[in-house]
């Protein structure tokens, strides 16, 4: 998750690791559930940024991983 700050062009990354998942692995996260956190992160004023205070979201993304196992010899 990405946050605007009060300083021009900077921003706050923010990174959640095992997010919930189904049976598979795959991110099953709402866009809901992620704007929410974000307005949350955001009205409660609770990370210290260096560049300056968290105003608004800038964007999110769910990065996944995929694992193919290589047998070697």
């Amino acid at each position: 998750m990405r946050f605007l700050t009060n300083t021009e062009g900077e921003y706050f990354t923010l990174t959640a690791d095992d997010i919930k998942s189904d049976e598979n692995g795959d991110a099953i996260v709402t866009e809901v559930e992620v704007n929410a956190l974000m307005d949350l992160v955001i009205a409660k004023n609770i990370f210290i940024s260096s560049n300056g205070t968290l105003i608004g979201k800038k964007d999110a993304k769910v990065v996944t991983t995929d694992i193919k196992i290589v047998e070697v010899s």
